[in-house]
């Protein structure tokens, strides 16, 4: 495999990102996983437009981050952004810096454009993440130091001790998960111009009747899929982008439709209604 070569390029959060969770496996990698049909789905996102690839070391044990190396390798390392997580259970000065490395190796690139604390962890300092993060950046081995499921207080930690800007904050939005709106993340994230960037914003859409009932009679009236509504709704907040996964170019044209979809201030009003009602699973993370 031939490494990308080393760019110099300014990274600028988009709109969209690929994820990757699930590719190669779990926690662990799965001897039976179909390698070529992940990196088949990552090639379709790059084709589609979609070019920053978001992974972390702890998807199947680095072996996701391996996948996402092997498909990025055939194209400019400067048309492509990639975005990883350093693990929560390794979180001191060392372990940053080694995990930096290590990550960098098995995705076959010579810097990071996004490298993201995966979620706090009250057994290390949160400080120590952001030091590490700050001389790997006057290394030259990351653009760009981000958080994720990070809430007021992590974030306060984070503002304080990273000499870069913090690029983005990863966390759970979607209508069956109101906490960032309820913990203060948001509204903090907004204070101090640091973009949201929603994961599983459409997994499990029909978990809930209520919302997702409410989704599919806004999606008939306006010809739409209640996925595209979905979109269209979690995109009508301010710097929100999101990480998400489609498999054909369809698919992701469809996506791109959404975010240029405007819903009207009354359904906008029924669907957060509903929303404000649904707490998430990953709230505790926002209390650390």
């Amino acid at each position: 495999m031939k490494c990308g070569i080393k760019a110099n390029l300014k990274t600028k959060l988009t709109k969209l990102a690929l994820g990757t969770w699930l590719m190669g496996g779990t926690k662990d990698p799965d001897p039976n996983n179909d390698d070529a049909k992940d990196i088949s789905v990552i090639k379709t996102a790059i084709e589609s437009g979609v070019t920053l690839i978001d992974t972390a070391q702890n998807y199947a044990d680095g072996k996701c981050e391996e996948l996402v190396g092997q498909a990025i390798s055939s194209y400019p390392r400067d048309t492509i952004q990639v975005l990883t997580k350093q693990k929560k259970s390794h979180l001191s000065y060392k372990d940053v810096i080694e995990g930096c490395n290590a990550s960098m190796k098995r995705l076959c690139v010579e810097y990071l454009d996004y490298f993201i604390c995966h979620a706090p962890n009250t057994d290390f300092d949160l400080a120590d993440f952001f030091k590490a993060t700050n001389k790997l950046y006057k290394d030259g081995l990351i653009r760009n130091v981000g958080v994720s499921n990070f809430g007021v207080n992590a974030l306060k930690i984070a503002v304080e001790t990273s000499e870069l800007p913090i690029a983005l904050n990863q966390v759970c939005f979607s209508i069956n998960d109101r906490d960032i709106l309820t913990s203060g993340t948001y509204e903090f994230c907004l204070s101090h111009e640091i973009p949201i960037q929603a994961y599983r914003p459409i997994l499990d859409i029909k978990k809930e009747k209520d919302s997702y009932d409410l989704l599919i009679t806004i999606a008939a009236h306006m010809k739409l899929s209640p996925q595209q509504v979905l979109v269209a709704y979690l995109n009508s907040f301010d710097s929100v982008g999101f990480t998400i996964r489609a498999s054909n170019n369809e698919h992701w044209q469809q996506i791109k439709d959404a975010l240029n979809v405007k819903l009207t201030s009354s359904d906008t009003e029924a669907l957060k209604k509903i929303h404000m009602t649904k707490a998430g699973v990953f709230g505790h993370l926002l209390e650390i």
